[in-house]
């Protein structure tokens, strides 16, 4: 019978856990989003990490029993750096720690960061990227753009671009609440947008991008979605305009660093990168930029613990093959 690698990630607004075996199939994928108050934007860690202790037995419960696991793989902080640290990830490494204890099974620890990309590349075909690709992790806790580099288990990330203010899920959760969407508010926002035709707005309305070589800026985007919602513009544009404005940035921040480094794919992951208004006007500003550009359904995109499941299977099999 099939061996299980069992994932556990624990980011700062959703729980999840998921399940896959030997050829990749997805057994049980599953998470709670953490709950935010009516016209609040965000939460505390310590109650973040409370949510988390609360949500994992109850996706505990429903695995699909009858067959082993073999395998724990958890996410033990944001990044593949040795000073990334954030509180809520202890909740998760702690259940991973004793389950694999008790159960008398391998564990690995990773990074959030690694879990968004590996799942991202399952979700997106499991194309055969190069050695080295750059890949776009957009989410509200994240906005950065890195230069990737495959290891054995999981990837070394460089930084090559990122935001100087605000997150660019930071800010689509801001403007989306301002307007009286719940939080998060991507996919409220995203729901807005669509109620308009681009072709129909007025071409003086728009939301600019803001540059600092290939980092970029949000916090500009902000102010600006705000004093047009001030001066009354339908909130629908104005979810439309925030979302090309992301898309635009990203697109600029791409092609000036296609300048730089030999990368020939993009990978994106992300929840913001979930959103399919984003994705199509990235697609149309590099049409012409010759990158192979690999977008993830967003059940890959948005947080979830697929990507760690997935490399606790890569670390299962490399450990049966005595590498």
């Amino acid at each position: 019978m099939s061996a299980l690698s069992l994932g556990i990630d624990t980011s700062n607004y959703t729980t999840s856990v998921a399940l896959v075996d030997e050829n990749e199939n997805m057994i049980y994928n599953k998470g709670i989003l953490l709950e935010v108050k009516s016209g609040e934007r965000g939460l505390r860690q310590s109650d973040a990490l409370f949510q988390h202790v609360h949500h994992l037995p109850i996706l505990l419960q429903d695995l699909p029993r009858g067959r082993e696991i073999e395998v724990i793989c958890y996410s033990e902080r944001p990044r593949p750096l040795r000073d990334s640290y954030m509180p809520v990830f202890r909740s998760g490494e702690s259940l991973a720690r004793s389950l694999a204890g008790v159960l008398g099974v391998k564990r690995l620890a990773v990074s959030h960061q690694e879990n968004h990309l590996r799942a991202a590349i399952y979700g997106s075909g499991s194309p055969e990227l190069e050695a080295t690709f750059a890949a776009v992790h957009f989410s509200g806790g994240t906005s950065e753009i890195l230069l990737v580099k495959k290891k054995s288990i999981g990837f070394e990330c460089e930084i090559i671009a990122q935001t100087r203010d605000l997150n660019a899920g930071q800010l689509v959760d801001r403007i989306g609440v301002l307007m009286g969407c719940s939080f998060p508010a991507g996919k409220a926002l995203e729901v807005l947008a669509n109620q308009v035709m681009p072709e129909s707005i007025d071409r003086k309305l728009v939301i600019s991008t803001t540059m600092d070589g290939v980092d970029f800026h949000f916090s500009g985007q902000e102010n600006q979605a705000q004093r047009l919602l001030d001066a009354g513009t339908d909130q629908a544009v104005v979810a439309y305009l925030l979302l090309k404005s992301i898309a635009k940035t990203l697109s600029k921040a791409i092609g000036g660093l296609q300048k730089q480094y030999s990368f020939q794919s993009v990978l994106f992951s992300g929840g913001v990168m979930s959103n399919r208004i984003i994705k199509k006007i990235v697609e149309h500003e590099l049409s012409a930029a010759g990158l192979k550009l690999y977008f993830s359904p967003g059940e890959y995109s948005r947080d979830n613990a697929a990507g760690n499941a997935l490399m606790g299977m890569d670390y299962y099999k490399s450990m049966r093959c005595g590498r």
